[in-house]
């Protein structure tokens, strides 16, 4: 009996934790949840930071599709062009304004201001306007719409048979700088010749086509370079051929994470 008694106290004894087990498997607990919760927080971080930057890529190729489709519409012939200059381009189109009963065109200029953002400007063309090239870059009573933002590089190229051409090189023959079949250019414009007007078919070098770099940032990874006095070092990089953009990235000062965030669209739009 004795001997029954003792073992059923040292089962009852031997089932029960002491205070020093219960606080050391509450430490364990506590440190494991800590690494989960680690583990969760760093996979939420990674998944916010891949959507702001899919939501800046995003935002740069739906103006890229916006842009393609005004191109696709541009009225270029005999009276009218594309008109390209450093960082920004203006043409009319034939996508109908909403301002108006009696307009026939739209007038839209593309450029980057300076907070990094493609802004899309446009109004409507009346018929009584008859000069279509001063009407294509007019902003007078214009709608300005940004498209984008944390747009680091831009570049906007005349493509020709002889290859790519800057809208800032003014002396090649695929561009009117000051006179377009009889009608003025404006001030600080090149007008593209393309194939549409008869007066250019004996030039051999006209504008069959634009191509267009957009080099896109998220906006934490903008002010990351902005915290740390890297943004004009990286707009300065992105100065050069934007062929040679990713390797200006790579090799640029910055901080890692914003060079990784670093995206850059590419696209060769026909003219019509």
């Amino acid at each position: 009996m004795k001997l029954a008694g003792f073992a059923s106290r040292f089962k009852a004894r031997g089932a029960a934790f002491t205070l020093i087990e219960l606080l050391v498997s509450m430490a364990v607990l506590a440190m494991l949840m800590g690494i989960l919760l680690q583990v969760v927080n760093g996979i939420l971080q990674s998944t916010q930071l891949y959507s702001r930057q899919m939501d800046s890529v995003g935002a740069a190729r739906r103006a890229m599709d916006t842009l393609s489709l005004d191109i696709s519409r541009a009225v270029v012939g005999e009276y009218s062009a594309i008109l390209m200059g450093p960082n920004k381009l203006a043409m009319v189109t034939d996508r109908r304004g909403t301002n108006s009963s009696d307009h026939r065109f739209l007038g839209v200029t593309y450029s980057v201001n300076t907070s990094n953002q493609i802004v899309r400007t446009y109004r409507s063309v009346s018929f009584n306007e008859t000069d279509l090239l001063a009407a294509a870059q007019e902003t007078s009573g214009a709608t300005m719409s940004p498209l984008a933002n944390g747009i680091l590089g831009w570049s906007i190229r005349a493509m020709t048979s002889s290859g790519p051409h800057a809208s800032t090189n003014s002396t090649t023959p695929n561009y009117a700088t000051n006179i377009y079949n009889g009608f003025t250019v404006p001030l600080d414009w090149n007008a593209l010749i393309t194939a549409s007007p008869a007066f250019a078919s004996p030039l051999a070098n006209r504008s069959q086509g634009l191509d267009v770099w957009i080099a896109a940032v998220d906006e934490q990874n903008e002010d990351l370079l902005q915290d740390t006095s890297k943004l004009d070092d990286i707009l300065q990089a992105l100065r050069v051929d934007p062929t040679h953009w990713r390797s200006a990235i790579d090799e640029a000062d910055i901080p890692a994470p914003a060079k990784a965030s670093i995206q850059i669209l590419h696209q060769t739009i026909p003219i019509p």
